[in-house]
């Protein structure tokens, strides 16, 4: 036993059973054998036994991840405890390990303390292949229990349920039933409680959730998913028979790792399958799970499937096919689907509803529903009730091969795909097609025919100006027809009762709304970005569920309505519609809780029946120059938020303001008010803080007044006060002892008194305090460190509660110099900048994370002070204790900024903190947090100073060579800080979340396209292409803010750049000193295709994934720059490898028959990464940035290997000039006066245009330098 001990130190309770058991053996009387007789007796008894003991159900070979859940349901089974019967319930998708965790429970427990032990393995498989099914079941049970019974005993399910109770009822007895699948099978084995004995345990496993809830008893619990470590073990033990991965198979496996998302099914299957085979193979079965999903997998997870209802069956085809991802309100919209048909998906586990409303589902479930609508016809996609594949999609279009089968089609390239020849009638087969999706596409005409059966109509790009004469879609739920040149006359006049949504964004043709009147249930309607929209019909504005209107940016529309009754309206957006001169009157009250955004229109006052609008919330009317009367707002008891920066003729409004308070005694509850660059007076100021008593955010910042109200300090709810960049403020009087936060940046002229006030909040120890305002030292009473290292104190037993002060200084590295635009730009470009600085706490070198972040706008020689609890909420607060101890502990907090932090101090709340517990000192102290660079600041950081900085810069680009592209930007940097800020979309009202994002990655692309056609060839200024890249970099990452990945894992897909080394005898070059390097085109070799293994073959190149490079080289020149670059040999010369050396002459023809290249090329890959030149950084940024959004550049042409450049017909310059260019002897002798003057002006002409664009460039990009780097 002691050995025993040794052998199983954590079941040490396990062996102490052993050992009872043993004593109560050595107990029993033995009886001598003295025949064969009586061994022969003892053979049958140990029979009977061994017959009695329960059986182990499966082998486990290697245990991975079980402990933790065991360790999840441990205190819940608790064998010790004997005091009632427990039943477990896992449940969980198919595949994801719920047998094996009750099989690993089971062995764990079933030594102790029970009478009987049984594990019913495959409870639903076994059910299906009887005919008594429940009976057989029961017998089953009671013979694994060791009883044995009589047929005539059993005979029905009662007879059995009372056999079961009365054989066990007084047995402590341990049962699993596994995968089992309704309802009635629970009810015939487990019953009630009282059919066992007291201390039973019972543990369930299945599919569906909803099967345990016939017990109110049942403690449920969810199987997830394997971590990532766990599952590459499990993985690695089937793959390589060890807990790691082989040499040289690291980054493959993790591969494997990402395509299971830690379904241990998918591990154990895929483990085996590559077991032994070489790298290539692995790489060639990778790619085939891609396409058709492996069946031993697929039959596991189709079981879930088939057990569902028909409606859920196509609900459930639907979602993996089309919806993965989106809101589960409009996939409940588009599908009819009741909270009923959800429920069901979810509680077989084959469908999540994510905390942000969005289905979700796994890849490998999602790959199954695909897969069983593939087999309806593998050989016809035509014939498929789904075509999700856009490969599938354009191959029925263009053979016209649909047929009636056919009930949703999404055609959504990862590239985008132009289709020139296709079947305009092809829709005429699809009678039964009720989802059309199509993305990334662009057809040369449209279609002649669309199906009447249609409920979710989604074309971005539709290319038609009118519909189909017979398209009458009754059905129609939704139409999303942006970025389309429809005209609209009388299309939507026609009647659609079910029509809810209706996105027409983005169409440059349409002038007016027409009549929508029959469309009763419309309850989103967006026309953003319409420039030609003058205006709507009547009818609009009188829609009983319209909950969404926007139509901003829509800049030739003056009016919207003269009345309006809109009692479901909770969002009206106009923003940007700069001619907009009217708000229409309201007819009736409208008490829906509603938000107006407005922002720099021509309105100029509201109408009084604006006081109609009592559900009005929140205001923007920001920049509407012209605005001089909001007084009919005042009486709008909801409203909380009222925005008027910029809007500087609100004086008049103020005083009316303050006459109908006084007379009609009404107490406004405004909680934020916003009165930026206003004009506002300080009389103005007195009314604004007498009429709004209870503000908690004020903005009055960029206002010239000169001191603030002494009424402001009855302003007792007040937290948050703005007033920087008021230059001439000298005052600010005591403040209420609400005030949190003030934000006094560039108040150059405020008193010592001023000053001396801000900072007396700290020194009566308010706690959440932070303050920002001009000063160059540490302000007194303050433990001063002068030092720029990372802030580093000690303290022990509880956190302290201390105020930090920063001091900053500008960033004079030469790096960060600003280039001189203060003859672009001298409304923007001065000293006053503010930059972003966040704060991050560490104990002892470990960072503490927190669910918000707050950042400080700060100013250089400015000071920053704040009470270190506002980095955290309250209850994250109450926990800061708990990293401390009695031992000391190391408190640094590391700032993120540009700005340089010149010293800081601390000043300690001595009320609240023991003054013991905290040193400033301490005995061989090293920092543990590395000091934050301007390289390291974080993403968010970086994001919104590039943001704000380049808004204010687009904000100044009126001239004419820029104003559309700035126009662009402009409705970038709006979206952009729309994004950061959480402003509400029309998604919040079920809209799709995949069409918004593709709208924003058609104006994203649509950006990139307009500065290509537009930007210099040559930009030496490497701030200006450095700053450019920012842009573009920061422009993509919001487009693919919401990109899928899908599989993406599992692609081992080779990507090279060709980069062409120019010389002086290329058409379009005026090359004058030093080579350069030009990004050219892309190799793109999918997996699977043999010259990736060919390239990769090195071992050494597998594990590390080295960059490669296609280098483009005339021949009549040396390879010197990339040579010495490299030093290296070619691979395709290393290797000897005929198909890479035809990879390489197709390259090099291609590139001379596009270009028209007189010389020859010679092309080699070289396993390294060569840059760009300098000159041509922005330009490849934009050519990537247009890549990764899957758009082809208008001048790259796609080749059977990738893409190449065609740049040979944007030059004009004749096949004589370039051979003179090449050689220029002869161009002395041979050129001729008309010749040379025809070369003059056309010289004369590129520079004076290459330094227009330059300058717009440098407008564009110029101050936005010195924020974003």
């Amino acid at each position: 036993m002691d050995g025993h001990q040794e052998r199983y130190p954590e079941g040490s309770e396990k062996v102490e059973a052993w050992k009872k058991a043993l004593t109560r053996v050595c107990d029993i009387r033995g009886i001598h054998c003295k025949d064969d007789k009586t061994e022969a007796e003892l053979e049958k008894i140990v029979e009977a036994v061994v017959s009695r003991l329960a059986p182990v159900p499966v082998q486990m070979n290697h245990i991975v991840g079980l402990d933790y859940h065991f360790e999840q349901v441990k205190s819940f089974i608790d064998v010790k405890s004997s005091d009632t019967v427990r039943i477990l319930g896992i449940y969980g998708a198919g595949g994801i390990g719920k047998t094996t965790l009750a099989v690993y429970i089971y062995e764990k427990i079933r030594h102790y303390y029970f009478e009987a032990a049984s594990f019913l393995i495959k409870v639903r498989e076994n059910s299906n292949k009887s005919k008594n099914l429940l009976e057989d079941i029961q017998k089953t049970l009671l013979s694994l229990m060791g009883v044995e019974t009589e047929e005539t005993l059993m005979g029905s399910t009662n007879k059995g349920e009372l056999e079961i109770k009365r054989r066990l009822g007084h047995r402590r007895v341990l049962l699993v039933l596994d995968d089992v699948d309704t309802r009635e099978q629970l009810e015939s084995v487990v019953g009630k409680h009282n059919w066992f004995g007291s201390g039973s345990r019972i543990i369930i496993t299945t599919r569906d959730a909803a099967v345990l809830d016939y017990d109110n008893g049942i403690e449920k619990y969810k199987m997830e998913e394997l971590k990532d470590c766990d599952s590459l073990e499990l993985f690695c033990w089937n793959a390589f028979d060890m807990p790691g991965p082989a040499k040289n198979l690291e980054n493959i496996s993790h591969r494997v790792i990402g395509y299971a998302k830690g379904i241990p099914l998918a591990l154990r299957v895929i483990g085996s399958n590559l077991k032994g085979r070489s790298i290539e193979e692995w790489e060639i079965e990778l790619g085939k799970y891609k396409k058709v999903p492996n069946a031993e997998i697929q039959g596991v997870l189709e079981i879930s499937y088939y057990s569902l209802p028909e409606p859920e069956m196509k609900i459930f085809l639907d979602i993996a096919c089309f919806f993965k991802g989106e809101k589960l309100n409009y996939v409940k919209r588009i599908l009819m689907a009741s909270d009923l048909n959800i429920q069901v998906l979810t509680s077989k586990c084959i469908l999540i509803v994510g905390e942000n409303g969005c289905l979700e589902m796994h890849d490998l479930i999602r790959d199954m529903g695909r897969e069983i609508v593939r087999k309806e016809s593998p050989d016809n996609p035509g014939k498929r009730s789904r075509l999700w594949s856009h490969e599938d999609a354009l191959q029925v279009l263009k053979k016209n091969s649909g047929s009636s089968t056919i009930e949703g089609i999404m055609l959504h390239p990862p590239k985008l795909e132009k289709v020139d020849n296709w079947t305009s009638t092809a829709f005429e087969k699809m009678k039964n097609l009720r989802i059309l999706i199509v993305r990334n596409t662009k057809f040369s005409t449209g279609p002649s025919y669309l199906p009447n059966s249609l409920r979710l109509f989604d074309w971005i790009g539709f290319p038609s100006k009118s519909f189909p004469l017979t398209f009458h879609p009754e059905k129609i739920v939704d139409f999303k027809l942006s970025h389309s040149p429809l005209v609209l006359e009388n299309s939507l006049e026609k009647v659609f009762q079910h029509l809810t949504f209706v996105n027409l964004s983005h169409c440059p043709f349409i002038t007016q709304i027409p009549n929508m009147h029959e469309a009763k249930n419309l309850r989103v309607l967006k026309v953003d970005k319409c420039h030609k929209l003058e205006g709507f019909h009547h009818s609009i504005a009188h829609m009983p569920k319209l909950v969404y209107l926007s139509a901003s940016e829509c800049i030739m529309l003056k009016s919207f309505a003269p009345k309006m009754y809109l009692p479901s309206l909770e969002i009206l957006s106009f923003n940007f519609c700069n001619k907009l001169e009217n708000f229409p009157e309201v007819v009736r009250k409208m008490d829906r809780p509603l938000k107006i955004l407005m922002i720099n229109t021509a309105i100029k006052k509201f109408p009084e029946s604006t006081c109609k609008l009592t559900g009005l919330e929140y205001v923007d009317m920001s920049t509407c120059t012209g605005l001089k009367d909001i007084s009919s707002f005042v009486s709008l008891s909801k409203l909380v938020t009222l925005k008027m920066n910029g809007c500087p003729q609100l004086a008049e409004s103020f005083k009316i303001f303050r006459k109908r308070h006084s007379e009609a005694n009404i107490l406004s509850n405004l909680k934020a008010l916003y009165l930026s660059n206003s004009n506002l007076s300080y009389e103005d100021l007195s009314v604004v803080l007498q009429i709004f008593p209870k503000l908690e955010n004020l903005n009055v910042s960029h206002n010239e007044f000169e001191s603030l109200p002494e009424c402001i300090k009855g302003s007792l709810q007040l937290k948050n006060l703005d007033v920087s960049f008021c230059r001439n403020l000298r005052e600010i009087p005591e403040l209420p002892s609400s005030i949190q936060s003030v934000d006094a940046r560039y108040c150059q002229f405020l008193t010592t008194k001023s000053s001396s006030m801000l900072l007396s909040k700290v020194y009566k120890e308010m706690e959440r305090i932070s303050v920002v305002m001009p000063e160059t030292e540490i302000p007194k009473g303050f433990h001063c460190i002068y030092s720029e290292d990372i802030p580093l104190f000690w303290a022990r037993r509880k956190f302290p509660v201390v105020a930090l002060a920063f001091v900053f200084k500008e960033v004079e590295t030469k790096e960060d110099k600003q280039m001189d635009t203060s003859e672009l730009l001298p409304r923007v470009v001065s000293a006053e900048e503010s930059y972003t600085v966040g704060l991050n706490l560490y104990i002892d070198g470990q960072k503490i994370c927190r669910k918000d972040h707050n950042y400080y706008s700060v100013g250089y020689h400015h000071v920053l002070v704040c009470d270190l609890q506002i980095l955290f909420n309250d209850e994250e607060c109450k926990g800061l204790d708990a990293y401390l101890g009695d031992d000391w502990r190391a408190i640094q907090i590391q700032c993120e900024s540009t700005l340089v932090q010149n010293h800081w101090g601390v000043y300690v709340y001595k009320q609240k903190t023991n003054i013991d517990d905290i040193l400033f000192s301490f005995p061989n102290s090293t920092s543990l947090v590395p000091k934050a660079s301007p390289q390291q600041k974080t993403r968010h950081v970086q994001s919104y100073d590039a943001i704000e900085k380049f808004g204010q810069n687009l904000n100044s680009c009126k001239i004419e060579q820029t104003a559309s592209i700035a126009n662009m930007l402009l409705r970038w940097w709006r979206n952009a800080k729309a994004d950061i800020r959480g402003k509400v979309s029309a998604s919040t009202y079920d809209a799709s979340l995949l069409q918004e994002h593709e709208d924003v990655v058609w104006d994203v692309a649509h950006i990139f396209e307009m500065l290509m056609e537009t930007l210099p060839k040559h930009i030496t200024d490497l701030e200006v292409q450095r700053t450019g890249q920012l842009v573009v970099q920061l422009l993509v990452a919001q487009a693919q803010h919401m990109k899928e990945y899908g599989h993406e894992k599992m692609n081992n897909n080779l990507t090279m750049p060709i980069i062409l080394v120019e010389c002086q005898c290329h058409p379009w070059t005026d090359l004058e000193g030093a080579q350069s390097l030009r990004y050219w085109g892309t190799v793109e070799l999918e997996e699977g295709n043999p010259l990736v293994w060919k390239i990769w073959k090195r071992n050494e190149a597998f594990k590390e994934r080295l960059n490669y490079t296609v280098l483009l080289n005339c021949e009549h020149h040396s390879t010197d720059e990339a040579s010495r670059s490299s030093h290296v040999e070619s691979l395709e010369e290393e290797y000897n490898d005929p198909a890479l050396q035809a990879l390489m002459r197709m390259i090099e023809e291609d590139t001379i028959r596009l270009n028209k290249f007189n010389a020859k090329l010679k092309a080699s890959i070289v396993p390294t990464n060569v840059p760009v030149s300098h000159k041509y950084l922005l330009e490849t940024t934009i050519i990537e940035g247009l890549e990764r959004l899957g758009r082809l550049v208008s001048n790259f042409n796609k080749t059977t290997y990738g893409k190449l450049r065609m740049e040979y017909e944007d030059h004009k310059t004749t096949h004589k000039q370039h051979e003179l260019r090449m050689d220029p002897d002869a161009q002395s002798s041979t050129l001729n006066h008309e010749q040379h003057k025809l070369r003059v002006e056309d010289d004369a002409r590129r520079s004076t245009q290459e330094k227009n664009n330059l300058s717009w460039i440098r407008l564009l990009f110029g101050g936005f330098w010195r924020q974003s780097w």
